[in-house]
């Protein structure tokens, strides 16, 4: 069952607002959503069948002791899914903009994913999503935005970042070999998912680079993310740059200049 989409009238009606009311809520704390096929309509999605995405394996003493990057474990599979999940999808990016596709796939196909790969966090203690009746006011809350944020998505760049698999595939779409899309970005040779691998590797440089007015200009999205992966620069490093970035392209005109004219005016923003 995977290509489907839900129709808009079940969407607008019923699935967007289950996460609203105490009563619905509880069709997420199960191990399968169901929807009546009724709520569907045909859609080419998948080539085939939709591919299997993996998560990592729950491991306690390393959650408990906190050993490592705890955001590293978290995305440990997203570059290997992103890449399994694009390729296996026929989708042009109008398509990929529908919140009733993505909506059906995290309800449906990936819903265990979904659940498995994003918990409901709050002042960075995680939440049990089945507990949700017995969290107070503000917990709750949590949930609920955890289910709007992860199971559905809206056309703008940061609720299709935020939906659990949306993120994916547009990660892939917006940086799998840019130099067969757009002018003067360096080649590289051996590794079309170059620049995937750098957004995927941390989720944060994804949300700061391509959720901001320069993600949507090739020629100088790409020289920063070269930029930040050259220079190792670490979060508040890449942050500051991309802050100092923000203003400067208000003073200068960034677009109508080379890759390398970019590449050392922002060289230049680094401390």
């Amino acid at each position: 069952m995977g290509n489907f989409i839900v129709n808009q009238q079940f969407y607008d009606e019923q699935l967007s607002m289950y996460h609203t009311n105490n009563t619905d809520i509880k069709l997420y704390f199960k191990d399968e959503f169901v929807i009546s096929k009724k709520h569907l309509q045909k859609a080419g999605i998948f080539t085939n069948n939709p591919t299997e995405l993996k998560t990592r394996k729950e491991n306690l003493l390393i959650d408990i002791l906190d050993i490592g990057d705890k955001s590293k474990r978290r995305t440990e599979y997203d570059f290997e899914n992103a890449v399994s999940l694009h390729e296996s999808m026929k989708i042009n990016k109008v398509q990929a903009s529908d919140e009733r596709l993505w909506s059906y796939l995290c309800h449906i196909p990936y819903f265990n994913f979904i659940k498995n790969r994003y918990k409901p966090e709050r002042e960075m203690q995680q939440l049990d999503l089945d507990k949700f009746h017995e969290y107070d006011d503000k917990d709750r809350t949590t949930i609920r935005n955890y289910i709007k944020n992860r199971f559905f998505t809206s056309s703008d760049n940061r609720s299709l970042r935020r939906n659990g698999l949306a993120f994916l595939w547009w990660a892939i779409e917006l940086t799998r070999a840019p130099w067969e899309q757009y002018e003067g970005i360096p080649k590289q040779e051996k590794d079309n998912y170059f620049y995937s691998k750098i957004i995927l590797d941390d989720n944060d440089i994804y949300a700061s680079t391509f959720e901001r007015t320069i993600g949507k200009e090739p020629g100088i999205v790409f020289p920063l993310l070269d930029c930040i992966k050259e220079n190792n620069l670490r979060r508040s490093q890449y942050r500051e740059v991309i802050k100092r970035l923000n203003s400067d392209v208000h003073l200068f005109h960034y677009s109508l200049m080379s890759y390398n004219d970019v590449r050392k005016k922002i060289d230049l923003l680094i401390d």
